[in-house]
């Protein structure tokens, strides 16, 4: 049990300072600020008889914020998709709710009538002394939690899949725990940072409102950038600075063995397969597509099988469209089917989401067209696919030869000269007669 405690809290701590959290990180840096606190913290005084002193209130303020967010997302990573499946209600309903609660928190340090109305529900708080908490810091951290999407390694992955799947045992809830406590410690000194500074401006009337005004525009405009997808490419950009630390610290051979243990599952030769490996591999019969609730880019959306592709070169290629990762890695998947499908090669991208709302067919259907993919893409919302190949990372490569046999797994970014140089061979092993383009890579 100590060791999987270990293993949450330090790929916590990784993922919450990963390129894919950036966007949030100066939103919890202005949040944290008693200057940016609308209600009775940003006044200076108690204007409530009976409540918490403001100086009390307003450093708890980010401990309020990061327990939010932890407690958000892990609820909503572990049981969002049940919860809202048995309620009816849409699955990107809790994005939605935290985008509007980014803006209406956004709104509060622009507009001082918005601020109060904001302030009035806290205000009760504070006479009964839930105020201490920090005010609507609470809030806004559960409002947060909804928006953090940070790039999944095998603990993630572990994770989530598990609450999509429903399978959560003691085992998962104690590894989400440890996962949140690792996130929340680089946050929260985010969020103190930006605390230690709004002390400092609080005296100065001008300054003070500047960072409010920044605060607030910074915090809109994100929700207007998470709304449209518009972070993407920023994030795109930046290099995965974690990917090699993260890779040390959640795929090595200790860190598999604790995460096999939370899968009923017996072991098959897709665990034991070397990954990234420069020559075709053995690792047994492709498993099945399983549990597909929609296809796109098919004729007539119809499904496919394995069984059907049979003397073909397949990639199966495991992605969700949110992933940066994912994002960075899909041009080379769709250039290598755009060049080599006359050949011979058939890609089926398998859409495993991470979070809810990447459960919604729509937002699959924006982000397959955003990204200009053209080969088939399966909605694999139950983890079935994913749990048949006991996959563990979001992108994940599986290349299969014309007999069926997965002969080349890849997971995460790289490695495309290498994955080419494979499909190249495997194309001239299912058919000597055939006649391939130049290469892509290199």
């Amino acid at each position: 049990m100590l060791s999987l405690v270990a293993l949450g809290v330090l790929a916590g701590l990784l993922t919450s300072v990963s390129p894919c959290v950036l966007p949030l990180l100066p939103v919890i840096f202005f949040a944290g600020s008693p200057v940016a606190m609308p209600g009775p913290d940003a006044a200076g005084s108690d204007a409530v008889g009976g409540g918490p002193a403001p100086e009390r209130r307003s450093r708890a303020r980010p401990a309020a914020i990061i327990a939010g967010l932890v407690v958000s997302f892990s609820l909503i990573t572990l049981t969002g998709s049940l919860m809202l499946s048995a309620l009816g209600l849409p699955a990107d309903v809790l994005r939605w709710a935290g985008l509007v609660v980014l803006v209406l928190v956004g709104m509060s340090l622009l507009v001082p009538r918005v601020e109060e109305l904001v302030q009035r529900p806290f205000a009760r708080f504070a006479r009964n002394r839930r105020g201490a908490l920090g005010g609507n810091g609470f809030v806004l951290g559960l409002g947060l939690g909804t928006l953090y999407v940070p790039c999944a390694g095998p603990v993630l992955a572990a994770i989530a899949v598990a609450g999509a799947t429903g399978r959560i045992g003691g085992q998962t809830v104690v590894l989400s725990l440890a996962f949140a406590v690792g996130a929340a410690i680089p946050l929260f000194f985010f969020a103190a940072a930006g605390q230690a500074i709004g002390r400092r401006l609080a005296g100065y009337r001008r300054r003070a409102r500047a960072f409010r005004v920044t605060g607030g525009v910074l915090m809109i405009g994100l929700a207007v950038a998470l709304a449209f997808g518009l972070t993407d490419a920023v994030q795109r950009s930046l290099p995965d600075y974690t990917a090699a630390l993260q890779t040390t610290v959640e795929d090595n051979p200790s860190a598999r063995e604790v995460l096999a243990a939370l899968k009923s599952a017996p072991q098959v030769a897709l665990d034991v397969c070397p990954a990234g490996q420069l020559t075709p591999a053995d690792c047994g019969p492709a498993p099945a597509l399983a549990g597909i609730s929609h296809w796109f880019n098919t004729q007539d959306n119809r499904p496919l099988s394995l069984d059907e592709l049979r003397g073909k070169v397949v990639i199966v290629d495991f992605w969700t469209y949110s992933c940066i990762n994912c994002q960075r890695a899909v041009p080379h998947v769709q250039a290598w089917y755009s060049a080599y499908e006359s050949a011979g090669l058939q890609v089926v991208g398998v859409h495993t989401p991470e979070f809810a709302f990447e459960k919604e067919q729509d937002n699959v259907a924006e982000g397959v067209a955003d990204q200009h993919v053209t080969y088939p893409v399966a909605m694999d919302n139950a983890g079935r696919t994913w749990t048949n190949y006991h996959n563990r990372y979001w992108p994940a490569l599986y290349l299969i030869d014309a007999q069926g046999i997965v002969r080349h797994v890849r997971f995460g970014e790289g490695g495309y000269d290498d994955t080419e140089s494979l499909i190249r061979q495997l194309l001239v092993a299912a058919d000597p007669t055939v006649e391939l383009p130049a290469r892509i890579e290199g």
